[in-house]
């Protein structure tokens, strides 16, 4: 994982929910690169679309928005929205709990559902939604294990919903389910202005510039979100001054009316016509100064963005010429050869396919696929063969072919196999060890990943293949060594 750094980015979008914010800002103190998840990388047995999954968000969501401040989807996930009226300058929040019945395994999923939930009770836009549940995941990630700093800046009512042990995100998907409280901060309209544009600094930026990719990307989705911010907040500003320029005129007829009337008033009617007068015009006044004040921020906050969007550009142009220059200095004899890295995290000991240059010796690609089984993987032609997996549903462990340049994923099996298999590859033809019913057999299959058939006998799971002469040797589960013919895998007599 890459050093943790927290930055002080603020970026207060002001959206109500019983006159609450999220509070934008409190997220964006974490950068992008500082975090890095650990997610479930194979094959499923079971799959939900992308909306199947915002979509239990949003049921979430609708039950908040509709007044309730707890709900629950199923005993898998459930979210309180933790409100204290009367705080002390303290931040609120809605806490997504992963239940320990949840089956997520993938980090953009938790997104997904959090995304969903922002858009339902807050009306959120499903892009500015999105940015926000990223950064909700990476802030809750750095502060995870850090219980006095939600001590220090949440309310009472919020730490009395937390479990120590359980506040914020793992950066590993093991250990999401039962153990993840994610907490999303809210203050209470009016309570908690913070100017962003204090904050949001050159030495702010400075620092994301660092980065090996400049941080081009956050910086991307911040100016985009400022953007977004002071267009609605210029909207608010020409609707005010429409007010203003009514209540003007009104005062102009009361002036002029008090005019005419002052003969036929009397002096105490007068006095008290002309201090109502007097307040409406302080209070006008005031209201001008105002505005003129938030047109001021508002140029200088343009200002800024500008800047910060042509500086982009220069840092994106920066880049494209580096990797010209690193591309011409590289290419000329480049060879790679295949290299699993195994993550010893884990008792598992599943793998990551990476190519390392043979030239700088350097790890040139990595392959999506962190559930590489066995210690092994199998070169055929222009393809990588491998068992990848969890044998955990809804994961499920299964064969798969990588392309041997890319290293991304050309076909995967349907059929289970045993997770330590050993594998056969011989013409046409792949041998694994397969399950039906819970039981093991030998499976054949072909260069499609379909099984073509399987033994009639059950053997033992961790039994060697051994071809020969056509004939397959293997062990059954009882111990016994047999001959099975390898086209149709019966026993030969």
């Amino acid at each position: 994982m890459k050093k943790i750094a927290v930055l002080l980015i603020l970026m207060l979008v002001s959206i109500s929910l019983f006159s609450q914010f999220v509070v934008k800002e409190e997220l964006f103190k974490v950068q992008r690169e500082s975090v890095e998840f650990v997610n479930y990388e194979g094959p499923h047995a079971k799959f939900e679309t992308a909306d199947e999954i915002r979509g239990i968000g949003i049921y979430l969501g609708n039950q908040i928005k509709g007044g309730e401040s707890r709900n629950s989807y199923y005993g898998r996930y459930s979210i309180i929205h933790a409100v204290e009226k009367e705080g002390q300058g303290l931040f609120n929040a809605d806490i997504l709990i992963i239940e320990k019945d949840a089956v997520v395994d993938h980090i953009n999923n938790i997104r997904r559902i959090l995304s969903g939930y922002l858009q339902a009770s807050y009306s959120y836009s499903r892009e500015d939604a999105d940015i926000i549940a990223e950064f909700a995941t990476y802030y809750n990630a750095v502060y995870r294990g850090d219980f006095q700093y939600f001590i220090s800046m949440y309310n009472k009512i919020v730490i009395n919903n937390l479990d120590e042990d359980k506040a914020g995100i793992s950066t590993r998907y093991l250990e999401w389910p039962g153990a993840t409280e994610l907490i999303v901060p809210l203050s209470v309209s009016g309570e908690l202005k913070i100017d962003t544009d204090t904050i949001s600094n050159e030495d702010v930026i400075e620092d994301l510039r660092t980065k090996d990719d400049k941080g081009i990307e956050p910086r991307k989705d911040i100016v985009e979100l400022k953007e977004r911010e002071i267009e609605k907040e210029q909207d608010q500003i020409e609707d005010q001054k429409e007010e203003l320029k009514e209540e003007s005129r009104d005062l102009k007829i009361k002036k002029d009316q008090l005019e005419k009337d002052k003969e036929s008033l009397t002096d105490s009617e007068i006095k008290e016509r002309e201090e109502d007068i007097t307040v409406k015009e302080t209070d006008l006044k005031e209201k001008e100064e105002e505005i003129k004040e938030r047109e001021e921020d508002q140029q200088t906050r343009q200002e800024a963005v500008l800047k910060e969007r042509e500086q982009i550009a220069e840092d994106e142009k920066k880049l494209i010429d580096e990797k010209k220059e690193s591309f011409a200095d590289t290419t000329a004899g480049i060879k790679t050869i295949p290299f699993l890295i195994i993550d010893g995290s884990d008792s598992d000991l599943m793998g990551r396919l990476a190519l390392i240059n043979t030239l700088t010796g350097e790890i040139d690609r990595r392959s999506s696929i962190n559930t590489v089984r066995g210690r092994r993987y199998y070169l055929s032609g222009k393809d990588i063969l491998i068992v990848s997996g969890i044998d955990r549903e809804p994961q499920a462990v299964r064969l798969m072919f990588l392309d041997s340049e890319t290293l991304e994923v050309k076909m995967q099996g349907n059929t289970d196999v045993f997770s330590d298999t050993d594998i056969l590859l011989t013409g046409n033809s792949i041998f694994a060890v397969v399950r039906e019913n819970g039981k093991w057999y030998v499976g054949k299959f072909n260069k499609n990943l379909e099984l073509q058939v399987r033994s009639e006998h059950e053997i033992l799971a961790y039994t060697p293949l051994q071809l020969n002469d056509g004939i397959l040797y293997v062990q059954l589960d009882n111990g016994r060594v047999v001959a099975l013919n390898s086209d149709t895998l019966k026993i030969n007599e």
